[in-house]
């Protein structure tokens, strides 16, 4: 029999072998992205790894609904659409926020740099925010919550858990004519792999012009699909975080929680057949349907 110790050892020699390879996986991506080579989408479009947009680490909730804060202690679970899952932590992220980080992402890629550098009153021209206080004030929150939430990503692309941050840190002024600061990627971070290879790239007037929510998160999600296929009313309601279980409630009996569930999966179909008409006026898809037994099919447009 092989001695526990000598497993032992064998298994710390691989998982250093493997810690240095990612490491010098990470300094090659990092190369490639100061090269102007890790990814190559034109300005008009946007780029985020497939796994944010196939499920509710972005979550399509009405904007007047409380944000939840998970703690390290009791994380939130997220499945991933397809297979994996994000485990998340810190204060929940909105379309919002998915519409800021992408637009740092796209600074990063075209600058050829870990970090930017800009004026608030020019980043809310780019994203399409009013240029108000409000909108400021509403953009440092953002970027607060990319910078202080924490992910884990397993995929089936990796063998893995990935650990990483949405941004490395950053630094704003007092007065909006200050510039404001964002490291979005770092060597010592991983979050490089997830724009190695398998990334979407999201049409970017397209997605500004939809209704914030819904909408964009569809846009989202069928654009990491050249030929999507269909899916159930619950799949695509829970992927874009919509609530459909009933909260745990002694007093109520099984046939009212049923009910009370089917009556959210209705207006939950309500609400995606809105955001597809809304996908297919904005010349994202060519059509779609909604079968009576709930399944969703679409057809993408040509892209232009």
């Amino acid at each position: 029999m092989i001695d526990d110790t000598v497993i032992a050892n064998v298994r710390d020699m691989a998982e250093k072998a493997i810690a240095k390879s990612r490491s010098k996986k990470n300094d090659e991506l990092f190369d490639h992205l100061s090269d102007g080579n890790l990814v190559l989408w034109p300005d008009c479009e946007r780029g985020i790894p497939n796994e944010f947009v196939r499920c509710a680490l972005f979550a399509a909730k009405n904007r007047k609904e409380k944000r939840e804060v998970y703690r390290a202690s009791e994380p939130l679970t997220i499945t991933i659409i397809g297979g994996g899952k994000v485990i998340f932590i810190g204060e929940e992220l909105r379309q919002d926020d998915e519409i800021v980080w992408l637009q740092l992402v796209n600074m990063s890629k075209k600058l050829r740099s870990g970090v930017v550098s800009f004026t608030p009153y020019s980043f809310l021209k780019e994203i399409k925010w009013p240029t108000n206080g409000d909108s400021y004030n509403r953009l440092l929150i953002s970027i607060r919550r990319l910078a202080t939430c924490g992910i884990e990503v397993f995929s089936n692309r990796f063998d893995k858990g990935i650990s990483t941050k949405l941004i490395a840190k950053y630094e704003y002024g007092n007065n909006n004519d200050c510039l404001w600061k964002v490291q979005v990627f770092s060597k010592e971070d991983q979050l490089l792999f997830l724009f190695d290879k398998l990334y979407s790239r999201l049409d970017w007037e397209t997605h500004l012009a939809l209704p914030q929510g819904v909408s964009t998160w569809l846009h989202s999600f069928f654009s990491s699909h050249r030929e999507p296929f269909g899916h159930k009313i619950e799949t695509l309601a829970n992927g874009a975080g919509l609530t459909l279980d009933i909260d745990d409630d002694e007093q109520m009996d099984d046939a009212v929680r049923t009910a009370k569930r089917k009556e959210r999966i209705r207006e939950a179909k309500k609400i995606i057949k809105r955001s597809l008409e809304a996908l297919k006026t904005n010349g994202f898809l060519e059509s779609f349907e909604i079968s009576s037994t709930g399944l969703v099919r679409v057809v993408r447009a040509s892209r232009r």
